[in-house]
């Protein structure tokens, strides 16, 4: 009875957690997506996946473009990029 009512009330949280996000925030599948090295290597999963839309902070590096959550992390990137594309 117990897992019942757990199942239960996990389904409302997820359907009432969809049902509370704006559909003009959200982000279609065919938007270009990178990773934020720098919160990667922090361990700041909260900002690792980013959607890249033309006001994304970004870095061009040995020739190729990475992007970044802030201008922040792409100024951390700057400062040292081996540092943080050592994966």
């Amino acid at each position: 009875m117990m897992r019942f009512l757990l199942s239960v009330m996990l389904l409302m949280c997820a359907v009432a957690c969809c049902a509370s996000q704006d559909p003009s925030s959200a982000v279609t599948s065919d938007a270009m997506h990178a990773e934020c090295l720098v919160c990667k290597h922090n361990a700041d999963l909260a900002c690792v996946d980013i959607a890249v839309t033309a006001t994304t902070s970004h870095a061009q590096y040995n020739g190729v473009d990475y992007y970044f959550c802030s201008d922040e992390c792409r100024g951390k990137f700057e400062t040292n990029p081996p540092l943080y594309l050592k994966r």
